[in-house]
């Protein structure tokens, strides 16, 4: 059986517009530098999207009906370094909102 080919998720170089976040985590196990797991659609309605891992991760395997459009996904990395995943999500939520 062929296996379908995976494309690799790519870094983004700044904040889409109108993107979401699906979660932020450390880009090395120990580390104080962090990433965030982006999405072009409301993770809301990503049941509804075609989409690939990792973000099909944050589907329910019930739930999931994909259409005929792909959802995008990509990696943000956070400037700065910070010890704790509040502390990194706090940054990129100042981020986003001075984009606005």
């Amino acid at each position: 059986m062929n296996q379908p080919q995976r494309t690799p998720v790519e870094y983004l170089g700044s904040l889409p517009s109108g993107w979401f976040v699906l979660d932020v985590m450390r880009e090395k196990q120990r580390g104080w530098n962090w990433t965030a797991l982006l999405v072009d659609v409301d993770p809301d309605d990503l049941k509804t999207y075609e989409c690939d891992f990792p973000a099909l991760f944050y589907v329910h395997p019930k739930d999931y009906r994909p259409g005929p459009r792909k959802a995008r996904q990509g990696w943000f990395r956070i400037p700065g370094k910070f010890r704790s995943r509040d502390n990194a999500c706090d940054a990129l939520d100042a981020m986003m909102a001075t984009r606005h």
